[in-house]
């Protein structure tokens, strides 16, 4: 359970818009929906067999009215054409992109905040990432997507999403865990093509990809808010293998495959082919309701967990993140982990969405003062969305989030775990191509995560581990 919530805690104000602030002038046509721009969907892809109903965000039209028009009352705004993609006509090569800036305070942190995925930079002006997409459709039978991604966003994204990225595995001598911190990342690069006499019904992608479990995505032109829940940062957002997409009809997908779990390139674990499997149900039934089933199972590291790499050694000998007295370390042990998401809309210019997710670890806590993963770990959360389409340039969305560790076992606090965040965004596409948001978040959390010792020392923020059965509070 969590425990009663300080009174010390502050409020804090992030702030984002294009090029200053979390949105991002983008390049190509953007749909601002969680699921427009995840390549593992055909709508990203280029591929044509059919996919869940993509959620119209705000575009700005074109209110200019020519000099002769008549006093009668106008026709209503077109809306704008999107810039072009096509780069080389010739092969169908499409092309776009997006720069992602934003601005942020946190009343209290210095200079980072940690436990955030993307808007690590407290009180300061930030670059988030620069993306570039390159991608063929696979309609004459196979494309390809190669997706590069630039800055600290991407530099976090290597790092497996270090809480805050600069602090607990880093240091100042430039590396985390023998990695270079690279202001580069390959996001995906796969193949995708369809299996002959089909129909064009049953498709196939081969390289690394984008998971297809929960509601946001990595790339912020795909999500609703400006900043990203735990139930996206304590979960995968890439796979590396082998994925069969099938369309039976327009408003069913079933995928299929089998990778090297989570958040990897490579295969880490010793007497194990494969770590993980996937089958994920993505459909529309009716033109309100979307609905995405995603489970994923099979062998994995015994003492990784998904999102930081390493697990903290409550016993207090040898080092708190990586036991080198472990003997199992590397032998694989069970995990399944399962989300599905329920969108609905518009209703009256409303959506709802839910996104629950739970996910269980043969071996992931330890009991009795073992060294060594000996014990069953579970986590599950929820998470909700809703958002009103104050017009076709803006809306308004709220999230609550809970996410709830009960052997501290995806936090790597090595305790039972709450966290939660509560935020509203305001969203306005200034132009076409150019995303504006503003946010107010609010975050607590029953362990010490937000600037710790708990998890490790940020340069330049306060280590506040005083209180760690109190709710402590970080940026948003």
């Amino acid at each position: 359970m969590r425990s009663k919530r300080s009174r010390t805690l502050k409020t804090w104000l992030g702030v984002s818009l294009a090029v200053a602030m979390t949105g991002g002038v983008l390049f190509g046509e953007t749909a601002n929906s969680a699921w427009a721009d995840s390549a593992a969907l055909p709508a990203s892809s280029g591929s044509s067999s059919s996919a869940p109903m993509v959620t119209p965000g705000p575009v700005l039209a074109d209110s200019s009215t020519p000099a002769t028009a008549p006093a009668a009352t106008p026709a209503p705004p077109a809306t704008p054409t999107p810039l072009p993609d096509l780069l080389i006509p010739s092969a169908n090569i499409h092309f776009k992109g997006f720069i992602d800036g934003y601005a942020q305070y946190n009343p209290n942190a210095a200079s980072y905040t940690n436990y955030r995925a993307y808007d690590f930079g407290a009180n300061s002006f930030n670059i988030n990432m620069a993306q570039l997409k390159f991608w063929r459709p696979d309609d004459d039978g196979i494309g390809f997507v190669l997706r590069t991604d630039f800055g600290p966003g991407a530099m976090a994204s290597g790092q497996n999403f270090t809480p805050g990225f600069f602090g607990t595995f880093g240091s100042s001598g430039g590396t985390t865990q023998s990695m270079p911190w690279s202001l580069f990342w390959l996001e995906e690069a796969y193949v995708n093509l369809w299996i002959p006499d089909t129909n064009k019904e049953l498709e196939m992608y081969a390289g690394q990809f984008q998971t297809l479990a929960n509601f946001e995505v990595i790339q912020p032109t795909g999500n609703w808010m400006a900043s990203l829940g735990y139930t996206f940062f304590l979960g995968a957002y890439t796979h590396t293998g082998v994925r069969f997409h099938y369309a039976p009809n327009a408003s069913n997908n079933i995928y299929f495959g089998v990778n090297n779990g989570w958040n990897t390139s490579f295969q880490n674990d010793q007497g194990s082919y494969f770590q993980d499997f996937e089958l994920s149900y993505v459909g529309n039934p009716v033109s309100w309701l979307n609905l995405n089933f995603t489970g994923l199972f099979g062998p994995q590291f015994r003492n990784t967990y998904p999102g930081f790499g390493l697990y903290s050694n409550p016993a207090g000998t040898g080092s708190p993140y990586a036991n080198g007295a472990d003997a199992v370390g590397n032998v694989p042990t069970w995990r399944n982990y399962g989300a599905f998401v329920v969108e609905i809309g518009p209703i009256d210019h409303l959506w709802f969405v839910t996104d629950d997710s739970y996910g269980w670890q043969a071996q992931g806590s330890e009991v009795n003062g073992a060294l060594s993963p000996n014990a069953p770990a579970t986590w599950y959360s929820n998470e909700n969305f809703v958002r009103y389409d104050i017009s076709t340039t803006m809306d308004v969305v709220t999230r609550y989030k809970a996410h709830y560790d009960l052997n501290g076992f995806m936090t790597g606090t090595g305790l039972p775990t709450a966290i939660n965040d509560e935020s509203v965004d305001l969203h306005r596409n200034l132009m076409p191509n150019i995303i504006s948001r503003i946010e107010y978040r609010h975050d607590n959390a029953s362990q010490a995560l937000f600037n710790g010792q708990t998890l490790g020392t940020v340069t330049g923020s306060p280590n506040d581990d005083s209180c760690p059965n109190d709710f402590q509070h970080g940026h948003i």
